[in-house]
């Protein structure tokens, strides 16, 4: 090779643009100094045996995960299939702005969080057990992040030891799954700082033409008191009702405004409908109380619970848009980290099972490949490879199986 022919081969790969539209990548080795720092402390060492005993664990609730999920699509083939079909079929997709249980801004963060922690993972793990870190670097969507890598010498972790490559491939899993349960931990920690800020009956809407309206209530009041009886649920408001006739006057007690500050007592002459006393109100029981101690009691039988987005089911998550103005806490802008911290715990959750699924090449079905061949050493190499592709094709085909299901039954 001539001294030119190097010469643009050094240019080739320190190229840093690549652009093919709509794709761009943007190529550094300016991170090869962190990996390598970061990969010669003794704790990357131990992290990287916990990542790998993490992996089995995982790729086991995913696939728990996956069945249970095909099996509510057969039992409930109506129910779940007119959820799937309200969401649409950009719930299948984990891109902001498309799925839209996915909030732009902290869904964007989230897995562009994720996604540099899984592949920095990678980088850190490889160059502790000696493996060369080529270049690194984001991919871009246009100008959207959607992406990151680390680019590991293949060649040298086809011939390193099994265990030095198992490390490697079952870093980005594990180190999302700790950082995923970290900030889990830190987002029920705020969970746990709130109290209710109101308690009452909420007003969800003032019927026209009845007392309620003629007396200057509004949707979205929360009613606190009756006659100066404390209201905390709908049974109570009945109660209080029931013992009134149509043409009785009652004295009305709503919270409204800002964090609930303000007070609004009004004179309500009540009707009958249906031989029922009524002001005219549409309610629902506040219990906010009641919220916030099912969501605050953790334990690992209720871990799917905090799956559930706060966009998808806003009356039960306490940091929701809804729910937000209901609660307070010593904590400065506690919602906004409390959704940024749940988004980032179900991106990575996500990332990391699905990435752990014995599926070639993901990162599990890598790891089933390598033990393969370290455990199977009376397997020829065409085994090994039969093998791998069936676990492969079995998990395929779960999985699209319990995603197209709905939309299909």
């Amino acid at each position: 090779m001539t001294a030119n022919e190097e010469n643009r081969k050094d240019e080739a790969e320190e190229r840093r643009i690549e652009f093919s539209f709509p794709m761009l990548i943007l190529r550094t080795k300016r991170f090869s100094g962190v990996f390598d720092k970061l990969g010669r402390l003794r704790a990357s060492r131990y992290l990287a045996w916990v990542f790998l005993g993490l992996v089995p664990f995982v790729a086991g609730i995913a696939i728990y995960l996956i069945a249970t999920s095909l099996v509510n699509v057969l039992m409930n083939p109506s129910v779940v299939g007119e959820v799937a079909r309200d969401l649409g079929a950009g719930a299948i997709l984990l891109l902001p702005g498309i799925n839209p249980m996915l909030p732009i801004v902290y869904g964007w963060l989230a897995i562009i969080v994720a996604i540099v922690l899984h592949e920095g993972a990678h980088g850190i793990i490889a160059r502790n057990n000696g493996l060369t870190v080529k270049s690194s670097g984001l991919l871009f969507f246009l100008v959207i992040p959607i992406g990151a890598f680390v680019d590991v010498d293949e060649e040298q972790i086809k011939v390193a030891k099994s265990r030095a490559s198992l490390k490697v491939m079952a870093a980005g899993v594990g180190a999302n799954v700790i950082v995923g349960l970290s900030c889990l931990l830190c987002m029920l920690l705020i969970v746990g700082s709130l109290s209710p800020a109101v308690t009452g009956v909420y007003v969800a809407d003032v019927v026209d033409g009845m007392p309620a309206k003629t007396a200057g209530l509004l949707a979205k009041d929360t009613l606190v008191s009756v006659d100066n009886v404390t209201v905390k649920n709908t049974t109570d408001l009945r109660v209080i009702l029931d013992g009134k006739a149509a043409g009785d006057l009652i004295h009305v007690t709503v919270a409204r405004g800002e964090k609930w500050q303000d007070r609004y007592t009004t004179t309500v002459n009540l009707t009958s409908s249906e031989n029922r006393t009524v002001m005219g109100i549409s309610t629902y029981d506040l219990m906010t109380q009641e919220r916030l101690d099912f969501y605050q009691n953790f334990s690992l039988g209720t871990l799917s619970m905090y799956l559930i987005p706060p966009t998808l089911y806003s009356g039960f998550v306490p940091f929701s848009d809804f729910l937000t103005p209901f609660y307070s806490s010593a904590i400065p802008f506690w919602s906004e980290l409390a959704n940024m911290l749940f988004w980032i715990w179900f991106v990575n959750f996500n990332l990391a099972i699905f990435n752990a699924l014995p599926i070639y090449p993901l990162d599990g079905g890598r790891i089933f490949n390598i033990t393969l061949k370290r455990f199977g050493r009376n397997l020829s190499e065409k085994a090994v490879y039969r093998i791998t592709l069936a676990v492969t094709a079995v998990c395929v085909i779960l999985v699209v199986s319990g995603t197209v299901l709905p939309f299909l039954l």
